[in-house]
């Protein structure tokens, strides 16, 4: 392999899906799991330096994806099209400050709404979600989360942290399942 190949390889894949959603896919060591990291357009380039920093000062094995999104309809799709083995939901930023990690969450409605892309797309969204719970143990009350209870309604395990703990959930959720991470 040659050193440019080398350089092309470490480099992720971004593309935009039909909602308009930002896709980051960044490759680890070979083999192991997929795992999505999704937050909402305002965090996208805080969110996706920590997932840069992460995929470089680890060893994971397999794939991270991280979507930037506005709305579930993105993150429904792709949960529908990939298989993660888990989804980390970075939550919102209020002011200044971030929201906490949370270890849970009742059931929600989101409101019926049209949404339409910049490219034209129109499509509706919302109704009722489902109660979800944390997929790790982590240090922290109950919350309403609606990109977590979607996940939860598809049976995707979900972790809901500030980005700021990113690396360390991510670490710690890879590193308690088999191939998660890599000698």
């Amino acid at each position: 392999m040659t050193p440019a190949t080398e350089v092309w390889s470490d480099l992720p894949e971004v593309w935009s899906d039909l909602y308009g959603a930002a896709h980051v896919r960044y490759q680890g060591r070979p083999g192991g799991r997929a795992w999505l990291v999704a937050c909402e357009a305002e965090q996208g380039l805080t969110v996706a330096e920590r997932c840069e920093a992460f995929m470089q000062s680890t060893r994971l094995k397999g794939q991270l994806e991280l979507l930037v999104h506005a709305g579930l309809a993105p993150l429904e799709g792709t949960l529908r099209e990939g298989r993660f083995s888990g989804v980390l939901v970075i939550g919102l930023v209020t002011g200044l400050v971030s929201s906490p990690p949370l270890s849970g969450g009742p059931a929600t409605r989101e409101a019926a709404q049209t949404v339409t892309t910049v490219g034209g797309l129109s499509y509706r969204e919302g109704g009722a979600l489902p109660a979800w719970a944390s997929a790790l143990t982590v240090d922290g009350e109950e919350g309403e989360n609606a990109a977590a209870s979607l996940c939860a309604s598809l049976d995707v395990p979900v972790v809901v942290c500030p980005a700021e703990l990113l690396g360390e959930v991510l670490l710690r959720w890879a590193g308690s399942v088999v191939h998660g991470l890599s000698l």
